[in-house]
């Protein structure tokens, strides 16, 4: 039949495990040392002119745009403006013409 007692793991494998790990961690960091890594190239002038150049006309995009919106929410506030100042006006002129019909003297002339 089978044996019946635990099974251990044996201390020497993990401890060999480790090491293993160990110097598998070790050689990967110690061979990209070793192996040349690419040269970043410098940049040039003309990379320079480029670069200059596209943020230049990244913010004078920008700034189009920016006057774009200004513009626009300019003529919305000043057509909310309009709206409010007709509201305004035709609210004061019912409460005049309230007040003066409360008052008895009605809209044809103010006699009494």
């Amino acid at each position: 039949m089978s044996n019946s007692t635990l099974q251990r793991a044996d201390g020497c494998s993990v401890f060999f495990s480790l090491i293993v790990a160990t110097v598998l961690v070790f050689a990967f960091f110690i061979l990209r040392q070793c192996l040349p890594s690419e040269e970043l190239s410098p940049v040039d002038n003309r990379v320079i002119n480029d670069r200059i150049k596209n943020v230049a006309a990244y913010r004078s995009e920008e700034g189009n745009f920016t006057e774009a919106i200004d513009r626009a929410h300019a003529e919305i506030n000043s057509s909310l403006e309009s709206v409010m100042l007709e509201i305004v006006k035709e609210y004061s002129s019912n409460k005049v013409s309230d007040s003066d019909e409360s008052n008895g003297t009605g809209t044809e002339g103010g006699e009494r």
